[in-house]
């Protein structure tokens, strides 16, 4: 028997499109991602890359292999240029023009690792992204750029206190050994000013 939509589940769609995969939405209403991708689409909320080559913040961090929440950094604090979208519950979320994306790597080369990204998986790619690539393998070199989350700012203190080495760790998140080692110091010295002044 065929299910009709509810105005929650309509809702749910569109606080959540350009956040969550389909298939997260799908599984989390007992959906067929065909069904979700059908619902976006009436609702004309399918402005992705399918129909305005524009990409969300997820999209673009998963061609790039980094987290969504790097993406958002750029977009906040280093001028990676955007169109924001605000659903009625007022949650933002970004679309960014692929055009715009390869000119603000341009000007942040150190920020990115090129060796990560697919050819032409960001249409158009710029003939010096492939220079960079190319580099990059050659040189076996890895991002030194690269913003840490919560969750592998956590994995460093819980690894290296158990133990493991930084070149292990590093391995781990992909990451240098100085980077990993400069990180943990860090956290380990704001831990300790946090407690002395609780």
């Amino acid at each position: 028997m065929r299910r009709y939509w509810t105005n929650e589940e309509r809702n749910y769609l569109r606080e959540n499109v350009g956040q969550l995969k389909i298939s997260t939405m799908a599984d989390k209403l007992g959906r067929t991602e065909d069904s979700v991708l059908q619902m976006l689409k009436k609702l004309g909320l399918s402005n992705t890359k399918a129909s305005t080559g524009l990409l969300t913040t997820y999209q673009l961090s998963q061609l790039l292999q980094v987290d969504a929440k790097t993406v958002r950094h750029w977009i906040l604090n280093h001028g990676l240029k955007c169109t924001k979208k605000t659903t009625r519950n007022i949650k933002k979320w970004y679309l960014i023009d692929p055009d715009d994306f390869w000119d603000w790597a341009a000007e942040n080369r150190e920020r990115i690792t090129f060796s990560k990204i697919k050819y032409q998986s960001i249409p158009p790619e710029p003939a010096w992204c492939r220079t960079e690539r190319m580099k990059e393998r050659k040189n076996g070199s890895k991002n030194n750029y690269k913003n840490w989350s919560t969750l592998e700012e956590r994995l460093v203190i819980q690894l290296i206190s158990s133990g493991e080495s930084y070149a292990a760790v590093g391995e781990r998140l992909d990451r240098s050994s100085v980077s990993v080692e400069r990180k943990y110091k860090r956290l380990i010295e704001n831990t300790y000013s946090i407690a002395q002044h609780s």
